[in-house]
C-alpha cells in the first residue's frame, strides 16, 4: 500500500487589528433632534443681514479726457458680498457695509479716472489714476 503525501499549507497569519488613536472618546452619538433641525440654505440666507451699523457706500468714477471702466467689488471677511461694474462716470451704491469691509476696484481708462468713496477709508479717497489699469482696494473704517 502507497502511503498518502499530504501538502503542507502554511499557518495564517493573524489579521492586524487597527489600534485606537488616541484622543476623545470614539464612540460616536448621533443625535437625531440636530440632524433633523439643521438650518437650509436659501437665497435669503446668502443676503448680507442688516447691522444697526451698517452703511450705504457710494463710490464714484469720473473719467475724463477718455472712457473707462472699472469694476468694484465688496468683500466681508474674504467672502465676495456684492460686485458692480460701471462703463461710464457715475456711481456705484453698495448697501449693509460694514467696518472692516474691504472693496476692491480694478479697471482701465484711457484718460485720467477719479475715484471717490464717501466714507473713511484706508487708503484715503479720493485717488487719482492715469491712462492705463486701474487697481487699488479700500479698507472701510
Amino acid at each position: 500500500m502507497a502511503k498518502s503525501v499530504k501538502k503542507a499549507t502554511p499557518k495564517r497569519k493573524p489579521q492586524a487589528q487597527p489600534t485606537p488613536k488616541p484622543g476623545p472618546n470614539t464612540t460616536v452619538h448621533i443625535d437625531t433632534t440636530n440632524v433633523n433641525n439643521m438650518p437650509t440654505l436659501t437665497a435669503n440666507s446668502l443676503v448680507a443681514e442688516s447691522a444697526v451699523h451698517s452703511l450705504q457706500v457710494s463710490i464714484t468714477f469720473t473719467f475724463t479726457g477718455g472712457i473707462g471702466q472699472a469694476t468694484s467689488l465688496l468683500f466681508r471677511k474674504g467672502v465676495l458680498i456684492n460686485m458692480q461694474s460701471i462703463s461710464s462716470s457715475g456711481n456705484i451704491q453698495f448697501s449693509e457695509v460694514q467696518s472692516g469691509d474691504s472693496i476692491a476696484v480694478n479697471g482701465v481708462c484711457t484718460g485720467n479716472a477719479i475715484i471717490v468713496v464717501n466714507t473713511p477709508t484706508v487708503p484715503l479717497s479720493p485717488q487719482q489714476f492715469e491712462a492705463g489699469i486701474i487697481i487699488t482696494g479700500y479698507l472701510i473704517q
